[in-house]
């Protein structure tokens, strides 16, 4: 009884702060360009392996990263995240800090058939992050510029084992978007014109994702303890819709106008491997590249791209302790329980603000998967690193905390497949 006290607990203190207010602005300067800077997961365990997962075998986590993945899932698991954002930007003189607090995703999936270790699973994680405020005060008034919301996923999908080296995977996303971009001006002189400006951008589409992963073990002794694993996502054509809304302040009636359009959300590919350096301990690395110079989030016909947007690429390490959750390990207790992770990553941003060559980001992670029962995993996670333009003085430098924390739980209400 004390487990299911202690899950219940952690759950509800998961979605206390999902739905937290904060009472600062929010997000990066970079996230007012194009769809926002993109997250890489949503998941706890993987950020805190500074982002790796193509090749993670993830027997107490849904991986969204590589649906091959699913393969490892020995019980039916459901999975929600939050994350904590804290930015420090610097231009010249000019200082912003920013926090929030965000929901990053929520998850279920089950094994249906163990011959073939068939597994699906279903959810919803954002990719994107569009949420900034800049406040502007001179002497002719106040301007406030605010962003709000981002791109988001919502996917299903299928894994299975085919062969006991190969382990396939594939599921189908639905991306869809609401991007606001609002201008308020206020002006110190009455008589001026002031008011608020807004623009949205509404848009959605679909596309497939495939994984798969190549089990060393199956192979020769010689690749015991080796996975790896790859992901590919074709780019997808959006349909998008630019709405302009125009409100005088002197006046309760707003102008209103609707445009249709297209989008094009970049494809994206990553390969990783996983190496088990002792029965419990791994390392993982994963490359990533995405490409948004093709990208843009609203046109009236099809463009090349948007001039804003700029190829990204990543790589990342990780080393793990794994949580030792049932025994699996023999008999532990206390911090031994524990799963420990650390990681690195390095990359360039999608963002290309003008005059500045892009952006580079560079970070450092670790955190915790903690054993509440003999199945429910409390992932906790931290992030910190810096945003620096490649020419100097052309954007602003960040300065970045992200803290994220997930609950995986499997208990009795999950009934278990078959065997």
């Amino acid at each position: 009884m004390h487990h299911h006290h202690g899950t219940r607990w952690a759950i509800f203190v998961l979605f206390v702060l999902a739905f937290a207010k904060t009472g600062h602005a929010q997000g990066s300067p970079y996230d007012e360009i194009g769809f926002g800077l993109p997250i890489r997961s949503g998941n706890a365990t993987i950020d805190a392996l500074g982002g790796t997962g193509l090749a993670l075998s993830g027997t107490s986590t849904i991986n969204d990263l590589n649906p091959a993945d699913w393969v490892w899932l020995d019980n039916a698991r459901f999975g929600a995240a939050v994350r904590y954002n804290f930015i420090r930007a610097t231009l010249g003189t000019n200082q912003d800090l920013q926090q929030n607090v965000q929901f990053t995703g929520v998850n279920f999936g089950a094994p249906i058939w163990k011959p073939m270790r068939l597994s699906f699973a279903l959810g919803y994680e954002p990719l994107t992050d569009a949420s900034n405020d800049i406040n502007i005060v001179d002497s002719t008034g106040t301007r406030d510029y605010l962003s709000r919301g981002g791109t988001n996923l919502v996917f299903l999908g299928l894994a299975a084992r085919p062969l006991s080296a190969i382990a396939l995977g594939a599921r189908l996303d639905y991306i869809t978007g609401d991007i606001r971009h609002t201008a308020q001006v206020n002006f110190i002189d009455t008589a001026a014109g002031s008011g608020q400006f807004e623009r949205d951008y509404l848009f959605n589409g679909l596309r497939p994702t495939f994984g798969i992963q190549i089990i060393g073990d199956s192979i020769t002794p010689g690749l015991s303890g080796i996975v790896i694993g790859a992901s590919y996502s074709p780019p997808t054509h959006l349909t998008s819709t630019m709405e302009t809304i125009n409100t005088p302040v002197s006046s309760t009636l707003d102008t209103t106008i609707d445009s249709a359009g297209v989008g094009r959300y970049p494809g994206a590919f990553s390969v990783g491997l996983s190496i088990h350096l002792s029965r419990r301990y791994r390392a993982e690395a994963d490359y990533f590249v995405q490409d948004f110079s093709s990208a843009y989030v609203y046109s009236p016909q099809i463009i090349s791209g948007d001039s804003m947007l700029r190829a990204s690429n990543r790589i990342a390490i990780g080393i793990e302790r794994l949580p030792n959750l049932s025994g699996e390990y023999g008999e532990s207790f206390g911090l031994d329980r524990w799963g420990m992770r650390l990681g690195f990553s390095y990359g360039t941003l999608a963002v290309n603000p003008a005059g500045s060559g892009g952006a580079r980001e560079f970070a450092l992670s670790g955190g915790f998967g903690i054993p509440i029962s003999i199945k429910t995993l409390l992932n906790l996670s931290g992030v910190a690193g810096q945003r620096i333009p490649i020419t100097s003085g052309t954007a602003p430098n960040e300065t970045f905390v992200r803290l994220g924390a997930d609950v995986s739980f499997s208990e009795t209400w999950f009934v278990p497949t078959r065997k």
